[in-house]
């Protein structure tokens, strides 16, 4: 099973290097959105989901619920979908840095100069405005960055945090396509049961965060959760031993789970 995770930067070409991978993998393209870290709650404007797809959208249209909620997914579907056994190319903010810990992902970034992005979001876009095309690139670009920053508290710009950073620029589209086609055949991302059962991890402690945010007792806690070969260690600070008690039962109802390691600390 193969798995690209590609960051996403408007006017970048890189839906285009996106379905090129797809079709040179025979993977899916999973365009997504993580709904925890974008949309009303971060106060980021919904037509960033949609628009960054890069599929000509008409920067002047308002974009409704239908067209922005078949983009949002939680990090636990994302996972989900990362552990499903078929190859696919993952599109949008977050999975480069979710799955940073699973060795057999292969992380990219495709991007390109600002100015290059304006001309092509202006060859692509329903639209003549090009200071509206500036502006859309603008907030796109400080919206993707509060967000990698604030959750995940990582430089969406920083090379190290991808395997291969590709300028469309430099090379066309189908040229960065084969590219990242030729690297995921690199041995050093041939899955492997280890780094299986490390996106089984990661999935546990997403399921086990998830159930812990829709908890009303549980909600407003900020918690560490870990978990390793099926334990699951909880840490930091709660309010009360009731409360303590209250998040291991929550964890205890994810699937999976071998044991729970409670070292919540109970503040004076």
């Amino acid at each position: 099973m193969t798995i690209v995770a590609m960051g996403r930067e408007m006017g970048s070409q890189g839906l285009e290097v996106a379905h090129g991978v797809a079709a040179g993998l025979d993977a899916v393209v999973v365009h997504y959105e993580i709904i925890d870290h974008l949309g009303d709650r971060n106060r980021i404007r919904k037509s960033h989901v949609v628009r960054l797809l890069g599929q000509g959208d008409d920067v002047a249209k308002p974009l409704t619920i239908e067209d922005t909620l078949p983009t949002m997914l939680s990090a636990t579907e994302i996972l989900d979908i990362a552990s499903i056994p078929e190859n696919v190319v993952l599109r949008g903010w977050g999975a480069v840095a979710l799955l940073r810990e699973v060795p057999h992902v292969v992380r990219v970034r495709i991007t390109a100069p600002f100015e290059t992005r304006v001309r092509n979001l202006m060859r692509t876009a329903r639209a003549d405005d090009e200071e509206r095309i500036r502006e859309e690139i603008r907030l796109f670009d400080e919206a993707h960055a509060a967000v990698m920053r604030r959750h995940f508290d990582v430089d969406y710009r920083d090379p190290d945090l991808y395997d291969l950073v590709l300028d469309t620029s430099e090379l066309p589209p189908g040229e960065c396509a084969q590219c990242v086609i030729d690297y995921t055949r690199d041995k050093r991302f041939i899955e492997t049961c280890e780094s299986r059962m490390r996106l089984v991890s990661l999935s546990i402690a997403a399921h086990v965060r998830a159930l812990l945010k829709l908890h009303p007792p549980t909600r407003d806690l900020k918690l560490n959760v870990g978990a390793e070969e099926g334990v699951v260690t909880l840490s930091g600070v709660v309010g009360s031993v009731d409360l303590k008690t209250r998040c291991e039962r929550v964890a205890w109802r994810v699937p999976g789970i071998k044991a729970v390691r409670n070292e919540l600390r109970v503040a004076a």
